[in-house]
């Protein structure tokens, strides 16, 4: 599920205490005793997936923090693109990075960070250094009954909005039915199985689901967003907004320019401040974001000493581009950061829903004519390794044939498969990195014969003599730099392939209504894969616009296999229904496996304190804080001209 979040709301680790001399406006005499307990009803402080948590009920602070980090400073850091809502959670309008997640830049607009966030917060806070576990923000307690067919949130009754008016159960039921009918599709997708919410009094929750099937269904509705519904009363949620929203977390908004930059400040009225899940986090007085409609003068304006950290997912940049007197003179430190997460799948996406990419063997000659060697080595440096599955650097991934109990599995589907995925270990293209590829060119150029296209004069043309043609769209001109070279090798197969890059609006739009030829697109994963795969590749999101679906994906097989993915009830389980589920989407050849890297590329201006503890997602930037002599030094430093 929070690959779903990551793509609805982003992900974020959830903020820290204020100082100890600041005075909270939350009476702390009230209180809401838990009911309780009936027979079979177990009563926690936080939930795993599979497994059990690792700290004890009364840990003091999360083991990845600096408890004593100190507050204050600011932080600027860039996005590219604009912004004209701040709703982040319909189809309509572009929301601003930040409005639910400790946002990071990554060049391309992306983002990285781990749970909760700026504005929102939700009942449950995961951990960024363990395998889907969460534990309670909002939420005090949580009831799971023994056939899992429910679970309640017995809620903090000391939670406050932004304007003092307390978080309650009813918010919850509010928002879990608005974002539900209103909200993005993928909602109502993830939350499909999930029955109703019930405010069983001002401080208990209530949701009940229709099967125990789905194991991540507690954890679900767990990280929801709460948003406070006495604040929406009157406002339109299926159109943009305009003005900055209040929410419960440790920002708020306190200026902004729509579309160019917005300005996050630390309340130091924060009603969690004090609670061990929130020590040693979002330690910054001050977020200022700023964007740029090009990642060329993002780096510069880093540079130049205005943006304060970028992280670098352009190879090239981060071979070349930082040699400049700032870093030589160790004012901007570089450093590649080890994570140990599942990298998934990224790559040239075919939709499935144009009749250029309908048939499988088109879609297998596709990949065929892609030359990873040549690119790493001429265009990375040599820093990547190439993508072989959708669960890539995770023990979900297959590999060579399907055996034991993952064949029995697939056995049931034999008719329905093709052949080779029970005869042939499903392989890519390996060149010499010289870019002559021509072998690998004769095997696409047979498949494509073999699927009804022929050369004629040159170019590629089908039993009509209609030309192969199509589009590969990107969001952002840093990709033409892989996407052209692509574009010119299937020119040699007589292919018309042309490369268009638009704003990150236009292209949002178009991907939301599937308006798409190709393109290059990411399917993050974890350790625990589970209901975000609903949204990626069944035959219902593929129907609905605004869905990660974007090949079209609808194969009944997938869908069965999704579901067992979802129901596996130990790790045994989960990696047979994974690995098979692994093997039929590459088989269907959907998409031209890209590449990907083990590490975080940061650049800082020395101005930061962190607290250099091994983490499992690798960079947590919101356990950071401004070291004030770092910072006296570097700010000096960059006021100078260097």
């Amino acid at each position: 599920m929070r690959h779903i979040l990551a793509a609805l709301c982003l992900l974020g680790l959830i903020g820290s205490p204020a100082a100890r001399a600041e005075q909270s406006s939350t009476p702390a005499t009230e209180t809401a005793p838990a009911p309780k307990l009936p027979p079979g009803v177990t009563r926690t402080y936080a939930l795993a997936v599979l497994g059990s948590p690792e700290l004890p009920p009364d840990f003091p602070y999360l083991p990845y923090v600096n408890p004593n980090a100190p507050k204050g400073g600011s932080v600027t850091l860039a996005a590219l693109g604009s912004f004209d809502s701040f709703n982040p959670y319909i189809l309509r309008g572009t929301a601003p990075e930040g409005m639910d997640t400790v946002w990071v830049p990554f060049v391309g607009g992306s983002s990285a960070g781990s749970a909760i966030g700026h504005i929102f917060e939700s009942l449950l806070v995961p951990s960024a250094d363990e395998v889907d576990t969460a534990y309670g923000l909002l939420a005090k307690s949580i009831d799971l009954p023994a056939d899992k067919m429910w679970v309640a949130f017995n809620m903090r009754p000391e939670a406050r909005f932004a304007d003092g008016v307390p978080v309650t159960a009813q918010d919850v039921v509010w928002t879990f039915d608005t974002l539900r009918d209103h909200g993005r599709p993928a909602f109502k997708v993830v939350y499909a199985d999930v029955k109703d919410a019930v405010a069983e009094g001002k401080y208990r929750v209530v949701f009940h689901f229709r099967s125990n099937a789905n194991r991540e269904l507690p954890m679900l509705v767990g990280t929801l967003p709460v948003l406070p519904e006495h604040w929406w009363k009157g406002r339109n949620f299926e159109q943009p907004l305009t003005e900055p929203p209040i929410g419960s977390g440790p920002y708020r908004i306190s200026h902004f320019d729509m579309g160019r930059s917005i300005t996050f400040e630390r309340r130091p009225d924060w009603w969690a401040r004090d609670l061990p899940v929130a020590r040693g986090s979002d330690n910054f007085d001050r977020v200022d974001i700023e964007y740029f409609r090009d990642s060329t003068v993002a780096m510069q304006a880093f540079k130049a000493g205005q943006i304060d950290l970028r992280m670098e997912n352009i190879a090239k940049n981060w071979a070349t581009a930082y040699d400049f007197p700032a870093a030589k003179r160790g004012l901007v430190i570089k450093e590649s950061i080890r994570h140990h997460l599942p990298t998934g799948m990224q790559g040239f996406a075919m939709n499935t829903r144009r009749a250029v990419f309908k048939d499988p063997r088109v879609r297998h000659a596709l990949t065929e004519a892609f030359d990873f060697q040549w690119a790493n080595k001429n265009l990375f440096y040599g820093q990547y390794t190439r993508i072989t599955s959708y669960f890539s650097n995770s023990d979900l991934a297959s590999s060579g044939l399907p055996t034991g109990a993952e064949l029995q599995l697939l056995d049931q589907y034999r008719k329905e498969l093709p052949p080779d995925l029970f005869t042939k270990p499903y392989t890519l293209p390996v060149t010499d990195g010289s870019g002559n590829n021509r072998e690998e060119l004769l095997v696409a150029l047979h498949l494509l014969e073999q699927a009804g296209w022929h050369v004629k004069d040159g170019r590629l043309v089908d039993a009509n003599g209609a030309p192969m043609a199509f589009t590969i769209l990107l969001p952002d001109p840093t990709f033409e730099r892989v996407a052209l070279p692509y574009a010119q090798s299937l020119k040699h197969l007589g292919i018309d392939a042309s490369v268009r890059t638009v704003d990150p609006a236009q292209y949002q739009h178009l991907m939301d209504n599937f308006d798409f030829d190709m393109t290059i697109t990411l399917f993050p994963e974890s350790d625990l894969p589970g209901s975000e795969l609903l949204d990626y590749w069944s035959c219902a999101a593929a129907k609905t616009p605004g869905s990660s679906n974007v090949m079209g994906v609808c194969d009944p097989v997938v869908d069965t296999l999704i579901n067992k993915v979802i129901s596996a009830t130990d790790r045994e389980q989960l990696k047979i229904a994974a690995r098979a589920l692994d093997r039929v989407m590459l088989w269907g050849w959907y998409m031209v496996p890209n590449w990907y890297s083990r590490n975080f590329n940061v650049a800082y201006w020395n101005r930061f304190g962190q607290p250099h503890k091994p983490l499992r997602e690798g960079f947590a930037f919101d356990t950071w804080w401004v070291d004030a002599a770092l910072a006296k030094a570097t700010d000096a430093a960059r006021r100078s001209g260097l």
